[in-house]
């Protein structure tokens, strides 16, 4: 029943269906480890607040990302259905194709993670950033509030 549901590709269902599979997830695997070096590098530049290198990162990885789209959309039939594509497979091309999968599943996952560790990184950053500017507004009213002067390069003696 799986053969008749899925695309009728070259070399009979089953081997034209595991090429674009393995050519596939191949790809998404490249690009996916080349995103999960760039979401590393992506997390020292959040820690380190080198805003410059961050924005270079974040456009290698825009450009990356546009080069996953077409990859997922050759994979798009097969999203949710994974299980049942895996059992239609023969026995060794069900392994080829079930180990890529997990490892872009896994690459993927990792990526994921590391953006949402940047994120709450990015999200603490602004908040003490946003409470030292307050605690300096608040500073400054205080003084004109009492009438208190800064002297600057005024040597009393």
């Amino acid at each position: 029943m799986l053969k008749m549901m899925l695309p009728n590709l070259n070399n009979g269902p089953a081997g034209g269906l595991v090429t674009t599979l393995v050519k596939a997830l191949s790809g998404q695997k490249e690009l996916y480890e080349q995103l999960l070096a760039l979401a590393k590098q992506q997390s020292q530049y959040v820690a380190t607040g080198e805003s410059e290198s961050l924005m270079r990162v974040l456009a290698a990885r825009s450009r990356l990302i546009d080069q996953v789209g077409p990859l997922d959309q050759e994979l798009q039939p097969y999203k949710g259905r994974w299980q049942e594509v895996l059992d239609g497979l023969p026995a060794l091309d069900r392994e080829k194709v079930g180990t890529l999968l997990r490892e872009v599943q896994q690459l993927l996952s990792n990526i994921l993670e590391q953006d949402e560790v940047d994120k709450q990184s990015l999200i603490r950053q602004k908040e003490q950033v946003g409470s030292e500017l307050k605690r300096t507004v608040t500073g400054a009213h205080l003084h004109r509030a009492y009438g208190v002067k800064r002297i600057t390069g005024t040597v009393i003696g």
